[in-house]
């Protein structure tokens, strides 16, 4: 019958002359608890796992019977008094397998922690790489100012970055907004110049364009629609321009159809006046 070895608890058959972990003596050695069932050495006084006694009763001495003298003039032979048996030491490899089952169980627990720890700084760490090279691709301020805000024990280079990034966007808005303060054309474009692909430009162009088409208006010319439709071939105004270009082109062809006609009419008076001369 395979059974639990009470030294070393290794699986170990009851007719094993030893164990083979830890070599003590099975064979012959072995008792079973009658109360809990679990296997012990027979000279132990109590069960290690129950705790009831199993050798309790004192060692029994055997009476020794007198024996009748001979007839010869002998003196009897008075046998030894048997000695008591002395109980063996219980044994203590239980105590010492529950001990190191602890220690190697409390050594395994502190891996695991240091382990989640070291895994855990190490995941932060990747995310606060990530967040760091998306805000520094990122043209919105607000993106810079959520990593400041998430990551406040973010490297102090990527900190430092991420600020000179959001004072740069700021002045950028700064500039911005004393552009359009301005109304002036130059100060627009020179804000598109400067700021390739910055979200405003879209606006600024807007303005220009509005811009552009009052000046061609308040000079009214046929020139000026023409300019303002070159340079704004996209232009919100463009249909308004080509319109006015063309009551402009009208009117000028009016003008100089009746010119003519007055031309004509001039000829025609000062013939008369000579042949009426004549």
């Amino acid at each position: 019958m395979i059974i639990k070895c009470p030294e070393c608890g290794h699986q170990v058959s009851d007719r094993a002359k030893i164990c083979p972990s830890c070599g003590i003596e099975i064979a012959g050695m072995i008792t079973r608890c009658p109360d809990c069932g679990e296997y012990l050495f027979k000279d132990q006084q109590e069960c290690p796992n129950c705790h009831c006694s199993i050798n309790a009763s004192a060692p029994v001495v055997e009476e020794t019977v007198p024996v009748a003298s001979p007839q010869y003039d002998i003196a009897p032979e008075i046998p030894e008094s048997p000695q008591p048996a002395t109980p063996k030491k219980e044994k203590k490899g239980g105590h010492k397998v529950l001990w190191s089952s602890i220690i190697v169980g409390f050594v395994i627990a502190l891996i695991i922690v240091f382990l989640g720890i070291y895994f855990y700084q190490k995941t932060q760490e990747e995310n606060e790489q990530r967040a760091y090279e998306n805000a520094m691709m990122s043209t919105e301020p607000a993106v810079l100012q959520n990593f400041l805000d998430m990551y406040a024990d973010a490297k102090k280079a990527h900190r430092d970055s991420i600020i000179a990034h959001l004072e740069a966007f700021k002045k950028i808005d700064r500039d911005w907004e004393n552009a359009v303060a301005s109304k002036s054309k130059a100060a627009l474009q020179l804000f598109i110049d400067r700021n390739p692909g910055n979200i405003h430009l879209p606006e600024a162009r807007l303005i220009i364009d509005s811009l552009d088409f009052d000046a061609a208006k308040l000079e009214d010319t046929m020139e000026s629609y023409q300019k303002y439709m070159d340079s704004h071939q996209q232009g919100n105004y463009y249909d308004e321009a080509a319109n006015a270009y063309d009551r402009l082109k009208e009117e000028a062809e009016a003008r100089r159809r009746q010119a003519e006609q007055d031309s004509i009419l001039k000829a025609q008076e000062e013939a008369v006046l000579e042949s009426s001369v004549e």
